[in-house]
């Protein structure tokens, strides 16, 4: 007899590989297969299937919505059904439990999954069947026995023991000594046997031994108290398929009062009990790796601290975070980043003990309980470990891949004894981690939690200050190499703190970005530039361009080119009038919608500078793909021009490439005459530094910009 596999999915190509799938699972199984679920309900009416494989989004309706109406048929309500989600689909496999369904796989779904999902839920659904099959030609049996004497007579059954024959429950009774009084056939099917049969004999024995001695024992408490043992669950494996039961144990009664022997009852719940566990999976594991989530791992370092104190040990709690995986994500695709963030979990899942414990808790961050380690040296050399197997190349799509990650370390419970606490320290030495140039490890220290406290406290101040008006710009000249004609100026922002005077943007600005209010300074910045130059161009003074450092967190903001074009179009300027830098950080994290901006604000006329070249990693690719038309070439190159020929190369390489691009190049942070000759021979265009002009404040830009020419150097810096 052939078992009928009905698949639905609205992708033709998946409806040709779930039926070869179906096809290897052996010559007695086909397949039927729909692109459109409303012609597979149709088909359902006149047909019968053995098993249900549906894709869950669909667009005539999604795979809980057919099993809903699958269910509604006769006939239909125990039929196996596998929903296919995508990783993240948490919600779709809610709303499936909730219409029925009765398993489910991730997709892409591999053909050895695909085989032994569907062949264990058939063997399962055919156990089931088989075991009402049995019950219902035993029930027959005897009630045909019963009709050739009396309906009442010694081999007849009564009205209510066949009704309890008809019942779905297994139900039996056994005396004191464990012998079988009564059985109904659902019971008696479980066995394959028949109800005379199992008459008088051992009722225990019928189980395995582990389940036997269980069964004597709560009957022999049933006995001893007279007291019912109510709802509790039993695995009962027959003919290798296991089955879940909720069972029910009650003593007999004589007409004294006396136990005389034991009513057993049993409801198959293997469905309900997989619905249960599933739900109960999805609310504390992880949908992409299959790991423990933040709920678990909170449970998880709430018990180890208790273990900790109880036993006086010792545990840590490690935060590791991979290191600029957004850039996997931008130019490989999200599958490839998940694809990726699997096989992470896997290797963390390999590496660690058996007595540990491992968490995805968002992103591409992850939560390790480390249980038994002798010392902080093999506490090291156990992190080393970890980050020598994220290391070992991937093969993701075919393609190699390499990745590192950076680790957080917090002991337990020396560093704190409450779980937000450690896992905050964990947190403070993983960023730790991060700014010591990743790819290695840190353990908490009281120097970070001062750190991250001063943080805090600067954090409160700097919201103040937006709001009080405490900040000003500076505005640094930057002149052309040759003439010394001013060309430029760079806006640097200052904080007018009330009690530490005016502050540089080094001790404030990565608070800042690290908070989010970059940006609402960096849009403060924007109209502060484009009011200064037009209140200047009101009085008749024409500034020069200016260049406005904008952080990557500000492109996080989509509104960014938006609020630039809108604040130079409310102050009536030339777009050419300003200049926005970006960093090669930017460049590093670079993916499309950066890119869109970047041209945005090209087209409409203002120009973009790339801030300390050279310093970063990014490809030339982008270099030649970004719509930049001006290259900073980082100060940590011109200090050492005067005595590096290897500086003084790439100076001039960086140069030559630039021009070759179309780009102005800048040289900032020139500091003697020295220096500004060999920047000259090198090829730059512009200079910025103190040896032309320290930083102005807005007032003297005036003095500045009269028409005068700057006739040298030295005497520029006295302004």
């Amino acid at each position: 007899m052939t078992t009928c596999v009905l698949i639905v999915d609205d992708r033709p190509t998946n409806l040709r590989i779930y039926a070869q799938f179906v096809t290897l699972m052996g010559e007695r199984y086909s397949a039927v297969t729909y692109a459109d679920p409303v012609e597979a309900l149709h088909w359902l009416r006149d047909n019968q299937v053995d098993l249900m494989v549906v894709d869950y989004r669909m667009p005539q309706m999604n795979g809980a919505e057919f099993i809903r109406k699958v269910r509604m048929m006769p006939g239909t309500s125990e039929v196996p059904a596998i929903v296919i989600t995508a990783h993240q689909d948490r919600e779709c496999r809610l709303a499936a439990l909730d219409a029925g369904a009765t398993d489910f796989l991730q997709s892409p779904v591999s053909h050895v999954e695909f085989c032994s999902r569907a062949l264990s839920l058939l063997t399962k659904s055919k156990k089931s069947v088989t075991l009402r099959q049995r019950a219902s030609e035993t029930e027959r049996k005897h009630a045909k026995i019963g009709e050739t004497t009396s309906i009442e007579g010694p081999s007849g059954k009564s009205m209510l023991e066949q009704i309890i024959d008809t019942i779905p429950i297994m139900i039996n009774a056994t005396d004191r000594s464990g012998n079988c009084l009564f059985t109904n056939a659902y019971q008696s099917a479980l066995f394959d046997k028949d109800p005379d049969e199992m008459v008088g004999a051992d009722f225990a024995s019928f189980f395995e031994p582990a389940l036997a001695a269980n069964s004597r024992r709560r009957n022999e408490l049933v006995l001893k108290s007279g007291l019912a043992i109510p709802h509790y669950e039993e695995k009962i494996t027959s003919d290798g398929v296991d089955l879940i039961f909720h069972c029910n144990k009650s003593p007999l009664l004589n007409h004294k009062g006396e136990a005389i022997g034991v009513l057993t009852t049993a409801v198959d719940i293997t469905a309900r009990k997989f619905a249960e566990e599933h739900r109960t999976h999805l609310a504390l594991h992880d949908m992409l790796t299959g790991l423990p989530n933040r709920v678990l791992l909170a449970e998880n370092v709430k018990s180890t601290i208790d273990h900790c104190k109880k036993s006086n040990g010792k545990a840590a709690l490690l935060l590791l975070d991979l290191d600029r995986f957004k850039i996997i994500n931008d130019t490989r695709g999200h599958h490839s980043g998940d694809a990726l963030l699997r096989e992470v979990a896997d290797r963390i899942s390999r590496v660690i003990g058996s007595e540990d414990f491992a968490a995805r808790i968002g992103g591409d961050e992850f939560a390790i309980i480390l249980n038994k380690f002798d010392s902080v040296d093999s506490l090291n050399s156990r992190c080393t470990k970890i980050l020598n197997a994220i290391n070992e190349p991937y093969a993701i799509s075919g393609v190699g891949q390499v990745i590192s990650a950076s680790i957080g370390v917090s002991l337990i419970p020396d560093d704190g004894d409450e779980y937000e606490e450690v896992l905050r320290m964990a947190d403070l030495a993983m960023y730790d981690a991060k700014a010591n140039g990743r790819n290695c490890h840190r353990f908490f220290s009281e120097d970070m939690n001062d750190i991250a406290q001063a943080d805090a406290a600067l954090e409160n101040e700097l919201r103040d200050a937006l709001s009080e008006n405490q900040f000003s710009l500076e505005y640094q000249p930057i002149v052309d190499a040759q003439t010394l004609e001013y060309v430029g100026l760079e806006a640097l922002i200052r904080w007018d703190h009330p009690i530490r005077g005016r502050l540089l943007p080094i001790q404030f600005i990565r608070v800042a970005d690290d908070s989010g209010l970059m940006d609402l300074l960096g849009n403060w910045v924007i109209g502060e530039v484009c009011r200064e130059i037009k209140a200047h161009a009101d009085e008749g003074i024409d500034l020069p361009r200016v260049a406005i450092n904008v952080s990557p967190r500000q492109f996080q903001n989509h509104n960014l080119c938006d609020e630039l074009l809108a604040s130079i179009e409310a102050n009536g300027i030339d777009p050419s009038k300003i200049t926005i830098e970006i960093t090669e950080e930017l460049l590093i994290d670079n993916n499309d919608e950066v890119r869109a901006t970047l041209d945005r604000i090209r087209s409409h006329g203002v120009g973009i500078s790339i801030d300390d070249f050279g310093t970063g990693y990014s490809s030339l690719q982008y270099l030649r793909d970004l719509p930049a038309n001006c290259l900073k070439i980082d100060r940590t190159f011109i200090s050492r021009i005067e005595h590096s020929a290897a500086d003084r190369a790439i100076i001039g390489t960086i140069a030559h490439l630039a021009h070759a691009l179309g780009m102005r190049v800048v040289a900032e942070g020139v500091e003697n005459d020295a220096q500004l000759d060999l920047l000259r021979i090198s090829g730059c265009d512009e200079i910025q530094g103190f040896q032309i002009a320290r930083p102005q404040r807005a007032e003297n830009l005036r003095k500045l910009f009269d028409g005068r020419k700057v006739d040298q150097p030295s005497r520029s810096a006295e302004g």
